[in-house]
């Protein structure tokens, strides 16, 4: 299965998946996908099936949504990012900041529904490279 990058175009603004490709759908404007760092999420599977998609917002800005046992690449500049997830109406979630630099330039999370008695969570946890399915 080939690699799915989910990436922001930086000319005309488009998050798109790219899957073996490195031109942007809307503008074909070439992406930079290997000179920065790299997020690595993996949406988990729920055996109640949580039918709707995780949309996943990193500094405060769209990415787009993530499907049940879904895995995305997201190229992102060093420095820190504020990952936020919402699942529907429900809006809670633990948003961590994960720092990508030269020397940790490659940062894998899980993101997965944590169930409460009257709403939800949604938690991102960042997990050892081993513990993620190939892509």
């Amino acid at each position: 299965m080939a690699e799915k990058y989910r990436v922001k175009c930086p000319v005309c603004g488009t998050v798109s998946n790219l899957i073996g490709t490195d031109l942007c759908p809307r503008c074909s404007t070439k992406m930079d996908l290997g000179s920065q760092g790299m997020l690595h999420v993996y949406r988990m599977g729920n055996f109640l099936g949580f039918a709707s998609g995780f949309t996943i917002y990193i500094d405060h800005e769209k990415y787009g949504a993530i499907g049940n046992k879904e895995s995305l690449l997201i190229p992102l500049p060093f420095g820190p990012h504020l990952i936020h997830v919402v699942c529907g109406m429900n809006r809670k979630c633990n948003d961590p900041v994960f720092t990508l630099s030269p020397e940790d330039p490659y940062i894998c999370a899980k993101i997965f529904m944590l169930p409460g008695v009257f709403q939800n969570k949604t938690n991102v946890e960042r997990v050892d490279p081993a513990s993620m399915p190939p892509m």
